[in-house]
């Protein structure tokens, strides 16, 4: 487990135990059936990684698509040095 892992379970923790609920608050969004879309959240939640140690990356998930697509997109601006996305190998 990276250090990203674990803060980010420590901040959904975080979230679930002491999170600001939007419940009662009218808020705009809607589900289908016009029901309030509620939220629970926090504010100013700040991650530090040391990147001398490890590369921040949440790994609880299968990452591999979306860092290859990542790494796709920098080698096509830094090689390319193009702006048309349509040359690009992966889907933003």
């Amino acid at each position: 487990m990276t250090q990203a892992d674990e803060q980010f379970i420590k901040t959904c923790k975080e979230i679930i135990e002491n999170g600001y609920s939007s419940k009662g608050t009218n808020v705009r969004t809607r589900w289908d059936d016009g029901e309030e879309a509620n939220y629970v959240s926090i504010v100013g939640v700040q991650n530090k990684y040391d990147v001398g140690k490890e590369f921040p990356m949440i790994t609880l998930r299968n990452n591999t698509k979306t860092f290859k697509n990542a790494i796709d997109e920098i080698l096509w601006i830094w090689q390319k040095k193009s702006n048309k996305v349509s040359e690009l190998n992966s889907h933003i």
